[in-house]
This record gives structure tokens, sequence and C-alpha cells, in this order.
């Protein structure tokens, strides 16, 4: 288990810093203000894969991809929602005036290699095949820097030659991952005949569960955009950005606790899950207070030295404050997504996340400083996360399985 763990924890470091040396170049090269329009794009970007891979990227770990009806149900799937959701944010990106047309294309296309390259990953994270997704993730990276490279030597970068460097490199990088996929589950088939009520029942509440936190950061940050203006987005999500490795190195342990959970309870031993749960949420705290404190002593240094901007101290102990409390979160949704409880996982994460955006309004609203946002946030996701350990704590069933491989009790 350590080995496993530990390569899901790689994993996700490997995206997550990816992800900060691309944010960080934006920021040093545009400046603060097109930062904050990066992120609310990046953000949107993050929004729909999450969608995606809830509905498609965590069904095809927990049900039988290998039956036709299911495989086919998620090919269709992943092809229709990604192509309505690249066209529908690009149209609305160029619709509102918030980017050009030749960016609102790119971005539409950033969207929907972002997405496949993600179900690609899941396909990998489903084996245990870590190191093959760090490969994966440094293939669409060095692409995006040559092209980044490339247009650097014919003209100044700008907010679309990110967007496209984005969509160049997750591309590759679907298409390498695809060709790292063992081979027995390196296969498409006919959509005829696709279970597509399978998928979507599974799906549906654990593409909505996916969202809600980025769904939350998109309405942060368009709080902070009505209330404070541009600017305050780009020295919040600096903040952000800087301590994002803590949240999504949290994430990448997650994930693997998703795929065990969801292999023990298919195999009927999942009886030893919560302790098992209780002793990840410790581990992550410490983990997470160690790597926050470090966080904050080194800010004063490495903000201007990354973003070119001094970090606000408050805002970065505020997002580390909301990193520990999804420490404390995220392994008891993923203990309660795999015991056929993903609705009432959705409804308790939901009540947080509304919770948190009301308090967030309220701070803005009376004047005080964006950087106080990710105190309420994380105040309201702990909340969340008292219920979903009382939630696994009242699971007492031995959970069974439909033929399909959805989870069942009672």
């Amino acid at each position: 288990m350590r080995s496993k763990a530990i390569g899901g924890i790689a994993a996700q470091s490997m995206q997550a810093l990816i992800s900060l040396v691309l944010q960080i170049m934006v920021s040093r090269i545009l400046g603060i203000d097109d930062f904050g329009q990066f992120a609310i794009l990046y953000g949107i970007i993050v929004l729909a894969t999450a969608v995606i891979t809830g509905l498609v990227g965590d069904t095809l770990v927990v049900l039988d991809r290998s039956r036709h009806g299911i495989r086919a149900g998620l090919e269709g799937t992943l092809a229709l929602v990604t192509a309505s959701a690249a066209v529908i944010a690009g149209v609305l990106a160029w619709a509102t005036g918030f980017v050009s047309g030749v960016d609102a294309v790119l971005f539409g296309a950033a969207l929907a290699a972002f997405a496949v390259e993600e179900i690609v990953r899941r396909l990998l994270m489903a084996r245990l095949a870590f190191p093959r997704v760090i490969a994966t993730d440094l293939a669409g990276f060095v692409i995006a820097l040559l092209v980044l490279g490339a247009v650097w030597l014919a003209q100044p970068l700008t907010l679309g030659a990110f967007l496209g460097a984005i969509a160049a490199g997750q591309a590759v990088a679907a298409c390498v991952g695809w060709f790292l996929v063992p081979r027995d589950d390196r296969f498409l088939v006919r959509l005829g005949g696709a279970d597509y009520a399978a998928v979507w029942k599974y799906g549906s509440w654990r593409g909505l569960q996916q969202t809600l936190r980025p769904a939350m950061f998109t309405a942060t940050r368009l709080l902070v955009l009505g209330f404070a203006g541009l600017t305050a987005v780009g020295e919040l999500e600096a903040a952000r950005t800087y301590t994002s490795p803590l949240i999504l190195v949290v994430g990448g342990f997650s994930s693997y606790l998703f795929v065990r959970f969801a292999g023990k309870h298919r195999d009927g031993e999942g009886a030893d899950s919560l302790r098992e749960a209780d002793r990840v949420v410790l581990v992550l705290l410490g983990l997470t207070i160690v790597m926050g404190a470090i966080a904050v002593a080194l800010a004063p240094l490495v903000g201007p030295l990354a973003f070119g901007v001094e970090l606000n101290t408050v805002a970065v102990v505020a997002w580390v404050a909301y990193g520990a409390s999804v420490a404390m979160v995220t392994p008891y949704g993923a203990l309660g997504a795999v015991s056929g409880r993903q609705t009432a996982v959705f409804l308790i994460r939901l009540g947080d996340t509304v919770l948190g955006l009301a308090a967030a309004t309220v701070i803005l609203a009376s004047g005080l400083s964006p950087a106080t946002v990710p105190f309420a946030l994380a105040v309201a996701s702990l909340l969340g996360g008292i219920g979903l350990r009382w939630l696994a704590a009242s699971s007492k069933d031995t959970p069974r399985s439909h033929p399909d491989g959805t989870p069942s009790f009672g």
C-alpha cells in the first residue's frame, strides 16, 4: 500500500508542479492583471474537467469497464460532454467580451484537450500505473514549453499563446498516455448498445460532486472581481497558486484512496476502511501543517521571485488553513462515494460549498480584505468534513454489487 500511495502523491505532485510553473510564467510574463484573467479561464477549464472526471473518470474506476455496454457508454459520454463543454465555454467567453474570438477558440481547444487527457490519466491510475501518469504529464509539459518557445521567437507571448500551449501539450499528453495504458485496457468499442443509464446513474452524482470545489473557486474569483477588481483576483490567486501543491498532494492521495476503497468494496473487504480513512486524515493533516509552515516562512522570498509581486501573508495563511480542511474532508468523501452513498456525499458537500460562498459574500460586502475569504471557505469545508465522517461511521452494511458493478446496499 505504501509504495502505491507514494506513487499517487508523486503523480499529483508532478501535475501540481507543472500547473504551478505555467501559472508562474503567466504571472511573470503577462502581469498580475492578465494573470487574474488567465486564472478565471483556467478555473473554468478545471471546473469542466472536474465534471467530466466525475462523470467518466470515477465511473470507469467503479463500474466494470470491460463490458461493451459500459465502455461504449463511457466513450459516448466523454465525446458528447467534452465537445459540448468546449463549445459552450468558448462561445460564452467570446460573447461576453472576456476574450477575443481567436482566444475563445484556443480556450475551447484547451478545455477539450485537458479533459480528455485527464480521463486517460484516470485509466492509468485505475491500474495504479503512477510512473506512467508522471511520464504522460511530463510529455505534455515539454510540448507546452516548446510551443511557448516557438511563439516567443516570433512575437511577444500573449494570453492566447498560453492557451494554445496548454491545448497542444494536453493533446500530446493524451496520445502518449493512451499508448502507455496496458494493452488489455487500451481499446475502443462501437457506440451501439451503449449503457448510458448505468454510466449516468453513478457518474452524474460524482460529476456534480467533483464540480463543487472548482465551482467554488470560480465563484470566489468572480465575487472578488465584482467587489474588489481584477488586480485583487490576481493577488488572491497568486497566494492560492503558491499554496496549491498542498491541496493537489492531498488530492493525489485521495485519488489513490478512491481506487483502493473501490477495490476493497467490490471484494467485500471494506469493513476497516473507516479506520484507514481516519489514519490517512491524521497523516495528511500533519503533512499539510508542516508544508504550510514552510510555505508561510518562504512566502516573502518566493513571492517576488516567482510571481513578481509580494504575496499577502494573510492570504497565504488562509489558503494553508483551507488546505488543512481539505485534508480532513477528502478521504471521507472518497469512502462515502464508493460505498454507494454518492448522493448523500454530494448533498453534504453542496451544503458546505453554499455556506462557504455565503460567508465569502458577507466578508467582501463588509469591506474586509479579500485575503480573509479562504478562512471562511476553510471553516465551511471543515463542517462538511464532520458530516462526511458521520456518514461513513453510520454505514454498517456490507456492500454488494449489481451485475454492472454499481455498489449496492441493503
